[in-house]
């Protein structure tokens, strides 16, 4: 055990906050169950492709790493660093929801990293992008007539302006709030797979990259998107198909050749994973022959968390989409961030200063 006393910067965390008395030491546990390839393929970089077929092979290459079979120690409970938060008012996940936006850890460097593109620093770059974007699109706006999408894009570009430091927005549309909450529940995915992976002894961790090709979004049905709807579409269809198990998801959006196009990436145990991907086929079948759907991939980390919880490839879409990112942002923002998470046979709750995932009993 690590005593508060310890360090500076425990002691600081303990001033916030009473009630860590301590710190709980985790040790780096190996999956148990078969084991991947030992041969694990480079890093996941950014591929550019928009078919499926590109899709799956970035999904192949972002469950590998070259450290296959551990994973970053955790603490139990998270340093709080309180703030004043200043998200809106969603009606799910509210105590969680808070957890996040009044705990300053979220928003800094500190495990779990997220990549070298992902810091705090690259962030806030973006951060101020997007800010620029806003103001354009208002005065876009305001010169057509269109005083009502004025005044959201005004609204937005006021959020973000104002998040900081002991005041945060809590905004999906907010890089840096939307890069807190992925680390938040990449933290409390870490720690509940490595107590489920115990159970499961016989059974492979595995993510599955489904995509609804039918859920084809443009730019001008922006405002239609229910992402927490298209949720509930995707557990009922799974739910119907018999696949009642522990999954853990998370909805994403991409650009594709002139639309966004909707898909998730789904972890889950599995005894067979081509078995699973047969019964995954029917629910999201291919337009062309060359599309793939359905990739189920063993993992050989848990490093494929950041990326499963990602929402949107927000440095591709600055590259390759400006001009409808305002209207994207319109609809991150009135989506909760938490919502963007599909979970089955789990309860979603706060803790101190953090999340945790728990499972229901059956």
């Amino acid at each position: 055990m690590l005593s508060p006393r310890s360090s500076p910067r425990a002691q600081l965390n303990s001033a916030y906050d009473p009630r860590l008395r301590d710190f709980t030491e985790i040790i780096p546990v190996r999956l148990r169950g078969p084991q991947p390839a030992p041969a694990c393929p480079q890093p996941y970089t950014v591929n550019r492709s928009i078919s499926t077929t590109a899709r799956a092979q970035d999904m192949q290459k972002m469950t590998s790493s070259r450290h296959h079979n551990e994973f970053p120690t955790l603490l139990s409970e998270f340093p709080v660093r309180p703030a004043r938060g200043q998200g809106p008012g969603f009606r799910s996940h509210a105590k969680a929801h808070e957890a996040i936006v009044q705990n300053e850890f979220w928003y800094g460097d500190e495990p779990p990293t997220l990549g070298e593109q992902f810091t705090v620093r690259e962030t806030t770059k973006r951060k101020d992008i997007l800010v620029s974007i806003l103001v354009r699109a208002v005065k876009r706006a305001g010169k057509a007539g269109h005083e009502e999408i004025a005044h959201a894009y005004h609204r937005v570009r006021r959020k973000l302006k104002l998040c900081h430091p002991r005041s945060r927005c809590g905004s999906l549309a907010c890089p840096q709030c939307a890069r807190a909450f992925q680390k938040a529940k990449v933290a409390a995915q870490q720690v509940l797979i490595t107590q489920l992976q115990k159970t499961k002894p016989r059974k492979t961790l595995v993510m599955a990259n489904v995509v609804a090709l039918h859920l084809k979004v443009r730019p001008d049905q922006l405002h239609e998107l229910d992402i927490r709807k298209r949720n509930r579409w995707l557990k009922d269809i799974l739910r119907r198909a018999g696949l009642n198990r522990v999954m853990i998801g998370s909805a994403d959006l991409s650009w594709e050749d002139g639309y966004y196009q909707l898909h998730w990436h789904i972890a889950m145990w599995t005894a067979n994973a081509k078995k699973l991907t047969q019964r995954l086929k029917p629910l999201f079948p291919g337009v062309n022959a060359y599309d793939r759907p359905v990739v189920v991939s063993e993992t050989c980390d848990l490093g494929f968390l950041a990326y499963k919880d990602k929402g949107i490839k927000l440095p591709d879409l600055l590259r390759r989409n400006r001009r409808h990112l305002a209207d994207l942002l319109l609809v991150l923002d009135r989506t909760e961030p938490l919502d963007l998470m599909v979970i089955a046979k789990l309860r979603l709750s706060a803790q101190v200063g953090g999340l945790r995932l728990r499972p229901i009993a059956s």
